[in-house]
């Protein structure tokens, strides 16, 4: 079988959405993203046609690696959004020329490298990735709420106030002990901003935490600032962003196990882990 890898600037989001479907039609869970679905899945992570590439057989996609452009708040690396290859084109390395394609645009635009997550069980991943030069950075906890939707029970001391993405303070230092991913960061809540619930606390006219999630109880967000911690606004934010999104249960996506304080306020909230990922970097060489 003959190949041609070309980026995805003439494929439409529709071919791109069967293709990720078809890759993982064979796991545990099988993959079945809608069209719409999957263009909020592009804009969230920032999908860029340019820096994206498909193995294509024919008019058929064999295979992809969907990526975004270098970005500046992650020292100019790309996300990697997804990889995958259809089952009856595995093994044919397609996946290595894909990626020679990716860094080789990623370059060309000043890109400094790739990130990526893939979760920690998945051995066969994770040795792939490591034979193409990635290297573990750090391990993320994707994990859930159980048991009934609390009570909406208040506090004296401050109230929950609905705001715009536009309200959050750029320099997140002060709230955040380490970096959220690309799917859960700034520009990932303005790029779904319709479908983005963001609550806050205001003490004395200054924002000291807020929560933000996806209508449908992803939480990419809870940050309270270090002068603020242990006064009950993480709890509330929670309780808040569960009402408001109306979801049955909350998750809470790649949290940082390094992350000491908000791991163990998760703990304290009787949440229950789902999976584990690795973040893993490739750096290019100059």
């Amino acid at each position: 079988m003959s190949y041609q890898i070309t980026d995805c600037s003439a494929l439409h989001a529709a071919q791109l959405c069967a293709a990720m479907n078809a890759a993982f039609s064979d796991y545990v869970v099988p993959l079945s993203l809608t069209v719409d679905r999957f263009k909020e899945f592009q804009r969230q992570r920032g999908f860029s046609p340019e820096h994206s590439f498909a193995a294509m057989q024919g008019d058929e996609i064999a295979g992809f690696w969907f990526s975004s452009q270098p970005l500046s708040a992650y020292e100019n690396r790309a996300y990697t959004l997804s990889v995958g290859t259809v089952p009856a084109h595995r093994r044919k390395g397609l996946s290595r020329g894909l990626l020679q394609r990716v860094i080789a645009r990623q370059k060309a635009d000043g890109g400094s490298g790739l990130q990526l997550e893939v979760i920690t069980s998945n051995d066969k991943a994770v040795n792939a990735y490591e034979d193409f030069g990635f290297k573990a950075c750090r391990t993320l906890r994707v994990c859930g709420t159980s048991g009934p939707r609390p009570a909406r029970t208040g506090h004296p001391d401050f109230t929950l106030e609905t705001m715009s993405i536009d309200h959050l303070p750029e320099d997140e230092s002060a709230f955040f002990d380490t970096r959220p991913t690309p799917q859960n960061g700034r520009a990932a809540l303005r790029a779904l901003c319709e479908k983005t619930c963001v609550l806050g606390v205001q003490v004395e006219g200054s924002l000291v935490g807020w929560g933000a999630s996806y209508l449908d109880g992803s939480v990419a967000q809870i940050a309270v600032h270090r002068d603020y911690r242990r006064r009950g606004i993480g709890r509330a934010l929670v309780e808040g962003l569960w009402n408001a999104t109306a979801a049955e249960h909350l998750t809470f996506v790649n949290i940082d196990v390094s992350a000491e304080t908000v791991n163990a306020f998760l703990d304290r909230s009787g949440v229950k882990d789902r999976i584990h990922q690795s973040e893993m970097h490739l750096a290019f060489e100059d």
